[in-house]
């Protein structure tokens, strides 16, 4: 069984059906959270959600590594990256829903 992403849209509908906004409005918050979220992580801040999680910005140092393609060895340059985890209370829902 193939697992489904949630999209956007999808998200929107979900607003629009919880707090009864018309389509657009459910679609401009979603828009505005997610632009929200983007800003706080560029700017490396944290967002710490309760009871669903903490993103983070880490810094990844370069490496060594291997061109998959032509097995050449090359370096892997530092970049950031977001890093995602989940709240005690997400894990245990998680675990036990087996």
């Amino acid at each position: 069984m193939k697992k489904k992403n949630v999209t956007r849209k999808e998200l929107a509908v979900a607003v629009n059906e919880q707090l009864g906004v018309s389509q657009r409005n459910a679609a401009e918050i979603v828009d505005t959270v997610f632009a929200t979220m983007k800003n706080t992580l560029v700017g490396g801040e944290s967002i710490k959600l309760v009871q669903f999680g903490t993103l983070t910005v880490r810094d990844k140092s370069p490496r060594r590594g291997r061109n998959p393609r032509t097995g050449e060895a090359m370096t892997i340059t530092k970049r950031k990256m977001v890093s995602f985890r989940s709240s005690k209370r997400l894990r245990e829902r998680l675990n036990n829903n087996k």
